[in-house]
């Protein structure tokens, strides 16, 4: 596995190394940032967007047609918790991320060990899926054609639209529960009122879990600090 590097601000990064504290935020939490570097609102969510008018029947000899966004996403953001890395060591990456420090993570699939170990330990983890690791899937919101299966909650966690590839992102992933069982699939117009998905991660609620692994020191270092 090629080495991985986690952007964060230089005043955590010595707990990062030091103890080996790896902060997990819910998709929640990225689904309501503003800021479009590190927030996503399509979080846990793949959406193939029409191109043409459509006819969706609705039973009873009923039908709609229209330009329509077919969504299929994770059931509930508020369960599923990710750690966001990189596979490139990127001063831009730096600068967009707006971080002081960059850690090299040369042993990666120890590191990884780690982290699954710690998580599976945990009473809320769901230890049938326990703590997944891969590259994120960019995929296009107007083309049919996917790379990966966009009914599985497991891969949604992975799924981010083609325009932020260039973060080259590689996520860990886990849930409370069992968020990752079934996806919620929806049928959402086009034109106005538009859907944001904003409005519904309003109702849920951000939070965040520390996962201890103690010192990182032989198997990560910080190669970047301003």
């Amino acid at each position: 596995m090629p080495f991985l590097y986690k952007y964060l601000p230089s005043e955590y990064a010595r707990a990062f190394l030091d103890k080996g504290e790896v902060l997990f935020r819910n998709l929640t939490y990225f689904i309501k940032q503003e800021d479009k570097v590190r927030g996503d609102p399509w979080e846990g969510t793949h959406r193939n967007v029409s191109q043409n008018d459509c006819a969706i029947n609705l039973g009873d000899r009923k039908r709609i047609v229209g330009e329509f966004s077919v969504l299929n996403s994770i059931n509930n953001a508020d369960l599923v918790y990710i750690f966001c890395l990189s596979e490139l060591n990127s001063e831009n990456l730096m600068n967009e991320f707006k971080s002081d420090a960059c850690i090299e993570i040369f042993d990666p699939d120890e590191f990884i060990r780690r982290i699954r170990f710690a998580v599976m330990r945990k009473p809320w983890n769901d230890r049938k899926i326990g703590l997944i690791d891969k590259s994120v899937h960019y995929y296009r919101a107007d083309s049919s054609e996917c790379s990966f299966d966009i009914t599985d909650p497991k891969q949604l966690a992975f799924a981010k639209e083609r325009s932020y590839a260039w973060q080259k992102e590689f996520r860990l992933v886990f849930s409370v529960g069992k968020a990752l069982k079934k996806p919620k699939e929806r049928i959402m117009r086009i034109i106005t009122p538009h859907y944001d998905p904003r409005d519904e991660a309003i109702k849920g609620s951000t939070n965040k879990k520390i996962v201890k692994i103690k010192c990182l020191h032989d198997i990560a270092r910080l190669v970047r600090h301003s």
